[in-house]
């Protein structure tokens, strides 16, 4: 496991560690003794893997704190007692502190016999031993959330993703939209909607098929998805339609920018095979976002729809504009 461990706990106590861990997981280990110091871990890396010094007064505290932190309640959390080499054992004292660690959250409680000066502990001994397979469990148990975490943003991108056209979905607009206006509402920045539908696409599915339709569409999204800012994503949002959601954009710029998508569309035919190709325009529906619009962008959608109504019975192959009525 080539992965990050936080080890929270006196000087002594990371040293007496280090090597050791080191010895048996393939680990970066940063150790933070202060308040401070684990705020800057957490903020500035990703441990998966944190140690923590029983009896240390910051232990109690982390463990708890990331246990009940929904992004962070995943990492393992070992709490150790390295018990001084003078000390002598007590179960009972052993088994209070075991149980309090593990109801504060922790995944695991051992308690190892510190190494004396100059003394190299040796890894076939029953304390390496107890030390080895505690941190292979907990290797197993990160593979098994890493694993986890990748085949749930492998889901999450199918689910998000148009099938036919490899552009994002419906769903993936309805999850955004909100996520944008909530941000540009806060930020007193502007946003815009531009709602496109390609002009009499029933006719290319009556006269060539739904195959070459398809293969219509797909060129389509590729040229919005070649031709947008950084920042605009485009969406199929139905059929023959798609949306782009125009960041930082006023009602002039998306007006010019619709008015450059039904070029681009129009002036490059479509080339399906060397015996075919199309000529196929779009309309384009266009608002922005106002003050009273609401928070999941219902009142801006019903505008730009107007806006694309208003294109359609104006002619198609045009850009329009609605604040409310078409323009």
């Amino acid at each position: 496991m080539d992965e990050l461990l936080l080890l929270v706990g006196e000087n002594r106590f990371a040293a007496d560690l280090v090597p050791r861990i080191q010895r048996h997981l393939k680990v970066e280990i940063i150790t933070a003794e202060t308040s401070d110091e684990i705020e800057h871990v957490f903020k500035e890396y990703s441990p998966n893997l944190l140690i923590l010094q029983a009896y240390y007064p910051l232990s109690e505290e982390i463990c708890q704190r990331i246990k009940q932190t929904r992004d962070l309640a995943w990492i393992y959390a070992l709490v150790i007692h390295l018990q001084p080499i003078e000390a002598a054992s007590d179960p009972d004292k052993q088994a209070i502190a075991a149980a309090q660690a593990l109801n504060l959250g922790a995944d695991a409680y051992l308690t190892l016999p510190a190494l004396a000066p100059n003394h190299d502990e040796k890894a076939e001994s029953p304390a390496e031993q107890r030390l080895q397979a505690q941190l292979m469990a907990a290797s197993r148990r990160i593979k098994i959330h890493q694993d986890l975490v990748r085949a749930n943003n492998v889901l999450s991108a199918i689910a998000l993703s148009d099938a036919l056209t490899q552009i994002n979905n419906r769903r993936a607009f309805d999850w955004e939209l909100p996520r944008l206006i909530k941000s540009a509402q806060e930020k007193n920045l502007e946003l815009s909607l531009m709602v496109i539908d390609i002009d009499l696409f029933k006719q290319v599915n009556d006269t060539h098929g739904h195959l070459i339709g398809d293969q219509a569409l797909r060129i389509i999204a590729d040229r919005l998805r070649s031709n947008m800012r950084a920042y605009d994503t485009p969406y199929r949002y139905g059929g023959e339609e798609f949306v782009v959601i125009l960041s930082h954009t006023g009602p002039k710029e998306a007006h010019m920018i619709g008015d450059r998508i039904c070029r681009l569309i129009s002036e490059h035919p479509f080339v399906i095979s060397e015996a075919l190709s199309l000529d196929l325009t779009v309309s384009v529906g266009v608002a922005s976002l106002m003050t009273h619009d609401d928070s999941k962008g219902l009142s801006l959608i019903y505008r730009a729809d107007q806006g694309l109504l208003a294109a359609k019975d104006s002619g198609r192959y045009r850009v329009c504009f609605s604040d409310g009525s078409a323009a």
